[in-house]
């Protein structure tokens, strides 16, 4: 029709008196054609060739890669599909943005391609490539490497790719997407030498302890016979010349000899905090009743003395180890004990919860409780809240208590209402399963 492709170039070749090749569309057809006409004397002659199923081929490929293009911008992979006959290579934008290659600037090529990968890498990868490709049966390939960036660093890769085959099994395309790694080979590089040197710092502090451990031995031993020495000789010089002393000269030795007995107990104190945490790993069932009783057997003089009432409610067995949790009761109802109202006698219970992944524990008491000021003191090496004068002890009771059970991988807390009573809760974790 007049104004229709075919129309103008119709007349472009007779004007110029050229042959013109071109393609066109006929609607009331349906078809492609492609149309060459050559001018003569007598005017045109026209050969038409159907080319309406070349055309869908060609628009079939152009949505399928459009679809590509659109896959390449929307992640940030690098893809990139060579087709393996007519060695071609394609490179989508993940190039550009992850790597610093432009593909409309760089027409890569397979050798291309490889000649970027860390020559450490190379031969290895080119190696499975090789293999890969000479599988019939092989479709998933997936490797590691160095990758050169445009700018001549290099990032640490991972490349996942799919073989295609034809009827034959030969490789006619291979269609890949490659990540950037290199911050997680980063964090894994840096996460090695942590540890390395965590083991490192893990074997001079077992050393560091190990050496502790011998001093605070040798240091209590030593610092005891002294202490003892003293004592003794203070005594036998009150024994000897108390008739010839005058009351000042008497209390004078009184308060030397408690300065020694209570140096002594802070050395026997500091060398149990050491040597907490030092006990065997076999677990066992404990009978939490049977061990409240042997506590308050070692405790009964005391016991009687405040008329004291001790009472257990809840779940009686848990897994443990002994000896610590033993301590810990020992200092827990020696505190409750000994921190008792004036003419109160002391009520003390001690209850155990079974709970989902640890038992929880309880001591409370009606003592004269504490301060919430003081909570979190009461728990540090040698705090004390009181003068010595009016409670006994070094202030370690609980420092070691706290210990104790954050080596068991517990903790402890308290709730307290001064002058009323104080309840500590611990928790002791269950085993592994």
């Amino acid at each position: 029709h007049q104004g229709g492709e075919s129309f103008k170039n119709y007349n472009l070749a007779l004007e110029t008196g050229k042959v013109v090749s071109f393609e066109d569309y006929m609607e009331e057809l349906k078809t492609w054609f492609s149309i060459s006409a050559f001018p003569s004397s007598s005017g045109l002659t026209v050969y038409f060739k159907d080319i309406t199923q070349s055309k869908k081929s060609q628009e079939e490929i152009k949505q399928s890669n459009d679809r590509f293009e659109r896959v390449s911008e929307a992640t940030n992979d690098a893809i990139w599909d060579y087709q393996i006959p007519e060695d071609k290579l394609y490179w989508g934008k993940g190039f550009l943005t992850r790597f610093g290659y432009d593909p409309e600037k760089v027409v890569p090529n397979f050798e291309f391609f490889l000649g970027l990968i860390h020559p450490q890498d190379r031969t290895r990868i080119v190696s499975n490539i090789e293999k890969s490709m000479a599988n019939p049966k092989f479709r998933n390939w997936h490797e590691e490497y160095r990758f050169q960036k445009a700018d001549g660093t290099y990032a640490y890769v991972v490349d996942r790719a799919i073989f295609s085959r034809d009827p034959e099994g030969q490789p006619v395309r291979i269609i890949g997407a490659i990540s950037d790694i290199t911050e997680r080979k980063e964090f894994e590089v840096s996460l090695k030498k942590l540890n390395a040197n965590l083991k490192l710092q893990a074997k001079e502090l077992a050393i560091s302890n190990s050496e502790l451990e011998q001093f605070a031995y040798v240091a209590s031993h030593d610092l005891q016979e002294p202490l003892r020495m003293v004592s003794s000789f203070l005594s036998q010089l009150d024994r000897k010349y108390k008739h010839q002393l005058d009351d000042k000269a008497k209390e004078y030795i009184h308060y030397a000899v408690d300065g020694a007995v209570r140096m002594r107990q802070i050395i026997l104190d500091l060398l149990e905090y050491s040597r907490v945490g030092k006990h065997d790993k076999n677990l066992e069932e404990i009978n939490l009743e049977a061990l409240i009783q042997e506590v308050t057997q070692l405790q009964s003089q005391l016991i009687a003395e405040k008329n004291a009432s001790i009472h257990f409610t809840g779940t009686c067995v848990i897994i443990g180890i002994k000896s610590p949790i033993l301590q810990v009761f020992q200092n827990l109802i020696g505190n409750a004990l000994k921190y008792s109202r004036e003419g109160v006698p002391p009520l003390i219970t001690i209850n155990c919860k079974n709970e989902i992944d640890h038992w929880l524990l309880s001591v409370s008491d009606n003592g004269i409780g504490v301060k919430e000021e003081y909570f979190d003191k009461i728990f540090i090496i040698f705090q004390r809240l009181h003068r010595k004068e009016e409670y006994t002890g070094t202030g370690m009771g609980l420092a070691i208590v706290k210990k104790i059970i954050e080596s068991l991988g517990g903790r402890i807390w308290l709730k307290s209402v001064y002058s009323e009573g104080t309840t500590f809760y611990f928790t002791i974790p269950k085993p592994a399963k």
